[in-house]
């Protein structure tokens, strides 16, 4: 878990309380380890039962807990941070494209940095390990969102393995129904609040079906319905209507998953993917 990547995304979904608590703890996240939890109630002007009551609702047994995974979130940031890239993002419309290019690029490279960080890779493997041994795959996404899902199917496709990924939501439906305890549903949005891909996890778990999604840090209804998330951390305030950085941090994770299956495949993997890129050659010969 990426602690104030976590608390970005959920702001405005917090109390009045507890947005002051994160507010301050975003701000001062480099000194909180300082503090215990009343040092911290007194620093911030709340109550210590307040600053307990806000560390479990994160997830966390205890202060101390909480503490030491900031304290680890904070080393890995300084440890991959890029001195020699521009620390501001946002894209303006004077910008050159030298500059917007610099900015993107930044952008892209964070959004890969803290996605990789705060990926759970138990859940990953266990993924992994799943979609190699059930019956079929099922991967839902609309919008930009179901260009990612598009291109993880097609590649798991080449490897050998039943996997299905529909841009029509009626179909993701019906298909969804049809799945059962045997296969694996995967959904990728980052807002995690579409209603489409929410009922296609909402009605493959009522028939027992593994649900996994890609889907980014906020409390939405789409991790509420996943039994696993795997987190996708984008910086899109600015520019969400497009996708750049979830784009990013969603095809992470799906090349992983890529890469995963075909280490678990070994030979396998490597037979079906050279078979398939003869077919293609042929093809292009006859033309």
């Amino acid at each position: 878990m990426n602690i104030i990547e976590n608390i970005k995304a959920n702001l405005n979904g917090f109390s009045d309380g507890q947005k002051k608590i994160a507010s301050y703890i975003v701000q001062h996240k480099d000194r909180i380890a300082q503090y215990s939890s009343q040092q911290l109630a007194q620093k911030i002007g709340v109550s210590q039962s307040s600053i307990i009551k806000f560390i479990q609702f994160l997830g966390f047994d205890g202060f101390a807990t909480f503490k030491l995974q900031l304290a680890a979130d904070i080393l890995r940031y300084h440890l991959n941070t890029k001195p020699d890239l521009p620390l501001h993002n946002q894209i303006e419309r004077n910008d050159s494209l030298e500059l917007v290019a610099k900015k993107l690029l930044q952008e892209k490279q964070q959004a890969l940095i803290q996605t990789t960080q705060s990926l759970n890779f138990a859940i990953l493997e266990q993924l992994i390990e799943q979609m190699i041994h059930c019956r079929r795959i099922q991967i839902v996404g609309i919008g930009n969102s179901a260009l990612t899902a598009k291109d993880l199917a097609y590649k798991l496709q080449k490897l050998g393995l039943a996997v299905t990924a529909e841009n029509d939501t009626h179909i993701q439906l019906a298909m969804a129904q049809s799945l059962t305890a045997q296969d694996v549903l995967i959904v990728i949005s980052y807002s995690g609040m579409h209603r489409e891909v929410c009922l296609s996890a909402k009605t493959a778990k009522q028939n027992g079906v593994p649900v996994y999604a890609i889907t980014s840090l906020q409390r939405s209804t789409l991790r509420k319905l996943a039994d696993f998330c795997l987190d996708t951390i984008a910086d899109e305030v600015h520019w969400r209507s497009s996708s750049i950085s979830s784009r990013t941090a969603q095809n992470t994770i799906s090349d992983l998953i890529f890469m995963g299956v075909v280490q678990q495949l070994g030979d396998l993997a490597e037979t079906n993917i050279k078979n398939s890129s003869q077919m293609i050659k042929t093809l292009q010969n006859k033309n």
